[in-house]
């Protein structure tokens, strides 16, 4: 199983979306998503905890989703088809699957997780 959390370069993340991951904790950064989609969403993401937590609220601050997972293995940032989305691997024993967050050209979130 891997050990290992492979996340992109912030500059990456940068290029593709306009926002710069904050340092949020000793190993966590946050990608605030609010001035690119205009939506108060924002994705967090810890190498070293291997985690990923997507937050979605409406403009007064109702959570309308927090999604939060352990085991993840790579994120990525995937450009094609007009949209950009920010791709999460994940793995651990029993399971393997896949976080989507589109950014572009409007937020969408998907998710499959299977048996592995």
């Amino acid at each position: 199983m891997p050990s290992e959390f492979v996340t992109p370069d912030p500059q990456e993340i940068v290029n593709a979306l306009g926002v710069e991951p904050e340092i949020t904790g000793e190993t966590q950064r946050t990608v605030n998503l609010v001035d690119v989609t205009g939506e108060d969403l924002t994705l967090s993401y810890d190498a070293v905890g291997q985690s990923v937590n997507v937050r979605w609220c409406t403009p007064l601050g109702k959570v309308m989703l927090n999604l939060f997972r352990e085991g993840a293995i790579l994120l990525r940032v995937q450009e094609g088809g007009g949209a950009t989305q920010l791709v999460v691997e994940f793995e651990t024993r029993d399971t393997a699957g896949e976080l989507r967050l589109q950014v572009f050209p409007e937020v969408s979130i998907t998710e499959t997780s299977l048996f592995s």
